[in-house]
């Protein structure tokens, strides 16, 4: 019987010694509340340090390891493979955790010690994982749930593809589980200009298209009883949704959005179907409902997603700031 409790994977591709410092520094309090380890997981980085410079730090919680690029995905897998902690959670390289939240997190991870543990909601719920996706938006990123590890024997996310974690959290939500949600985050996600969703190389959209198309389809092959099909249902709805945003969002032209919505369609996922899923989903159902709406919406859309990135980066800057500050205050 192991004795690490949580087992903390970061997968690395190209991340600067900056970025995977402020991230080391942020995970090393956690020792302090129950037993962890760190596992990074280099992802084939262009540059071969990543290694070297986690052995430097000479912390025994953290270890480190080198593969062929496989994507997030890929790398994630590589940790759970290696690591041993009751609970399993993902970090990417580039974010970072706040050390307050974090800690009332853990605790109470001891206390109810659920199946999985989400954070970042905005109530709490106790209940069947299932029953929650039936009723409620999931959150898409793996790095929102803190997972016992008995559930990943049965799940692993897809290698070499974007949208890895939508397809993982939404299988994640079909297993026999109890879930607790918090309603409060201890986790930041970074805005990077390079990163995943924000780079807008059309090779690189290309494929951020074709591979959440990808992973819709292998959700509508899963084999569920009745009542996760429910949930898996629903579940596809709001993926479908979220795919045309992104169409809006990220394609140049009239004839590429037409392309992606006539993907959907094929798979019977456009127009979206009635039903309440919440005033978000309305809204698309509704103002969507006509191709000729998305296209008229599309410069719209836009324009929103590029003040909400500014927004983001302001966040970003103030937030660095406080974990500067938290730091000099601690020294």
């Amino acid at each position: 019987m192991t004795d690490i409790e949580l087992s903390i994977i970061v997968p690395c591709y190209n991340t600067s010694r900056q970025r995977l410092r402020e991230c080391m520094d942020s995970l090393e309090f956690v020792g302090s509340i129950l037993p962890f380890e760190v596992w990074f997981i280099d992802d084939g980085s262009k540059e071969d340090y990543i290694v070297s410079y986690v052995e430097e730090q000479a912390n025994p919680h953290f270890h480190a390891l080198r593969q062929p690029n496989m994507g997030c995905g890929g790398a994630r897998n590589t940790g759970i493979e290696h690591s041993t902690g009751r609970y399993v959670t993902f970090v990417d390289s580039d974010d970072f955790i706040y050390y307050g939240p974090y800690i009332e997190i853990l605790k109470v991870l001891k206390e109810t010690q659920p199946d999985i543990l989400a954070q970042g909601y905005s109530f709490c719920y106790k209940g069947t994982a299932t029953d929650f996706m039936m009723r409620y938006d999931i959150h898409p990123s793996a790095c929102s749930y803190i997972i016992r590890r008995t559930l990943l024997d049965k799940l692993r996310f897809t290698p070499n593809i974007f949208h890895e974690d939508e397809e993982f959290s939404t299988r994640l939500h079909l297993l026999d589980a109890s879930l607790v949600t918090l309603n409060y985050s201890a986790y930041f996600y970074r805005q990077e200009p390079n990163s995943i969703i924000h780079n807008r190389e059309r090779q690189h959209v290309i494929k951020r298209f074709n591979d959440f198309i990808g992973v819709i389809e292998r959700l509508q092959h899963l084999s569920v009883d009745n009542s996760k099909a429910i949930a898996l249902r629903r579940r596809l709805d709001i993926m479908a949704m979220c795919y045309i945003i992104t169409l809006m969002r990220d394609t140049d032209s009239h004839r590429e959005t037409m392309n992606g919505l006539r993907m959907l369609q094929e798979r019977q996922l456009y127009p979206l179907p009635f039903h309440w899923n919440g005033f978000r989903y309305f809204f698309i159902l509704t103002a969507t409902c006509l191709p000729l709406m998305v296209h008229l919406l599309t410069p719209l859309v836009k324009l929103l997603f590029k003040i909400q990135d500014a927004s983001a980066e302001k966040r970003t800057f103030a937030a660095y700031a406080d974990l500067v500050d938290a730091d000099e205050q601690e020294v």
